[in-house]
């Protein structure tokens, strides 16, 4: 209904614009009045939401509603607690860690298909990083520096890189599947330029 009376109100007001103000021709006042409702009313229409019509379209579609909700929650309070942290170099891995979680849920939001493949990352991974980042920092805010403690913080600065590389070796058998579909075009296209006497390759020094 908004969107509805919005057009309707700035087609009508182009119409008396024109037509009333400034006087212009009454079919063509009508047409830009017309044009601006119809164009208006287009531009507001909601944006079909793939990842609600995915779920709508699967029985589990609730539970994977829930796994992305929660998802998003954990990664809201990983970056939180990422920023929490004093060392500086600390720090910035675990925020680092925290963007290529944030880059795969954008991701997923948009190929919700893939969401199931992601299950793991989603439900186990992301609340267990949080909390082992949120013991790291409850051990720095208390100021221990007993052995347990600063052993338990070397573990993690040496746990987070690995963790970081987990996560983009989660990432990248995620898109496998569109990365061997690029993979099969070029290898076709190479295939139809070497039919028409051209190279795929360029030799060194020289520009595609």
């Amino acid at each position: 209904m908004r969107q509805l009376a919005v057009s309707l109100l700035a087609g009508g007001g182009v119409f008396a614009l024109l037509a009333l103000g400034l006087r212009w021709n009454f079919w063509f006042s009508a047409l830009a009045g017309v044009g601006t409702y119809v164009g208006l009313f287009l531009l507001l229409t909601p944006k079909p939401d793939r990842m609600a019509a995915y779920f709508t379209s699967r029985p589990d579609g609730g539970q994977m509603i829930a796994l992305m909700q929660e998802a998003e929650g954990d990664l809201r309070a990983l970056r939180h607690v990422a920023g929490q942290i004093a060392d500086a170099p600390t720090r910035q891995k675990a925020l680092d860690l925290t963007a290529t979680g944030e880059k795969m849920y954008r991701y997923l939001r948009e190929t919700p298909e893939k969401i199931p493949a992601a299950h793991q990352f989603l439900s186990y991974y992301l609340d267990t990083v949080g909390r082992i980042l949120n013991q790291y920092v409850k051990f720095q805010n208390t100021g221990l520096a007993t052995d347990e403690v600063v052993s338990f913080q070397h573990k993690v600065r040496t746990l987070l890189p690995r963790l970081k590389k987990g996560f983009d070796e989660q990432w990248t058998q995620l898109m496998a599947s569109e990365r061997f579909d690029v993979e099969a075009d070029m290898a076709v296209m190479s295939q139809l330029l070497h039919t028409e006497g051209l190279s795929w390759e360029t030799k060194p020094g020289e520009s595609a």
